[in-house]
């Protein structure tokens, strides 16, 4: 039963199109694009009698569509043209099939116009473009970037002073697969560089520095769709002066270290005149000594100031008063 039935509406819809003008197809000036080339497809709907039309909306998972214009124009033999035009731009290589699009029609037939019950005799059916095949071509040297642009940069000062940032701003001009300008980052050594987006091709940076630096040139490799060939634009590089850097610092750092290696003679020779005297005034003092109980008292600081001076002062708390000079030079030795 439902075989028949879905036969019977095919028939229906068949009799009503051979009743009536209806059509639907879509096309491409270019079937060979490149990645990131531009092309147009234009979808057409011809009709001649209905109630209303839904035409389905073209998106396509391997391009970036954009619709451009739509317009409904009536025809000689009295039909009714629909036009739309869309931008589609490949971002991937390879044999890629448009899907067929659906244009929904719903339409009365002329002599039922004017009943009251009208919308009984409503007819609802789709119709189908045909599927489109395209063979998108790789850009060459591994490329993923194409168009035409132009490069510019330009600085608000060649020179600043000591905390103060530089105004660096970079934009481009022209039109292509680049969507916006994230990924344009800048690194320079010995910088601060706080950066934001002015508008979708123009990005500012300010930078900020405590000596000389150089903004180096900006780079960008890219397929050019109008003469066909490989084109490197790149920006002129900004050589930044710092005023009041660590220029002075460093000259200030270059004399202290200047002076220091002068003085360190100095010290060490007063440093080794200060000792020298106070071990020669220790050395008198022990001379002075008469008897071992005084010469205990003054020896006690160094009682280990190594282990044979040590041993001497052991003998010295046992010695006789016969032996007490000799033990006194063997101890003076060692001062």
């Amino acid at each position: 039963m439902q075989t028949l039935l879905g036969k019977i509406i095919v028939l229906l819809m068949l009799f009503v199109l051979s009743l009536h003008s209806y059509s639907v197809s879509m096309s491409v000036d270019n079937n060979n694009p490149m990645v990131g080339e531009k092309c147009i497809l234009t979808l057409e709907f011809n009709y001649d009698n209905l109630e209303e039309y839904e035409i389905e909306e073209a998106e396509f998972e391997e391009f970036d569509v954009k619709l451009l214009d739509e317009n409904e124009t009536q025809e000689s033999n009295n039909t009714w043209s629909v036009k739309q035009r869309y931008e589609l731009t490949p971002h991937k290589a390879g044999t890629i099939t448009l899907p067929a699009l659906k244009t929904h029609i719903e339409m009365i037939e002329e002599q039922y116009q004017e009943r009251y019950n009208r919308n009984k005799y409503l007819k609802k059916f789709d119709i189908f473009t045909q599927p489109i095949s395209m063979n998108v071509q790789p850009l060459p040297d591994e490329l993923t970037i194409t168009g035409i642009y132009e490069l510019y940069a330009h600085i608000d000062k060649n020179s600043t002073k000591l905390g103060e940032p530089i105004h660096f701003t970079v934009g481009l001009k022209g039109e292509g697969n680049i969507p916006n300008l994230d990924f344009l980052t800048l690194n320079i050594p010995n910088t601060t560089i706080y950066e934001k987006s002015d508008t979708q091709y123009e990005k500012s940076f300010d930078i900020l520095s405590n000596k000389n630096f150089t903004i180096p040139p900006i780079l960008l490799k890219y397929y050019n769709q109008k003469n066909k060939e490989i084109t490197l634009l790149n920006t002129t590089p900004f050589h930044i002066k710092v005023i009041g850097t660590t220029a002075k610092k460093e000259n200030i750092s270059i004399i202290w270290w200047l002076l220091l290696l002068l003085l360190l003679p100095l010290f060490w020779f007063i440093s080794t005149f200060f000792k020298y005297d106070e071990e020669k005034a220790l050395k008198k003092q022990l001379k002075q000594c008469k008897n071992k109980e005084t010469l205990l008292k003054k020896l006690m600081p160094y009682f280990y100031k190594n282990r044979e001076l040590t041993r001497l002062i052991y003998e010295l708390e046992e010695v006789e008063e016969r032996k007490f000079k000799s033990l006194k030079r063997k101890i003076l030795a060692y001062f």
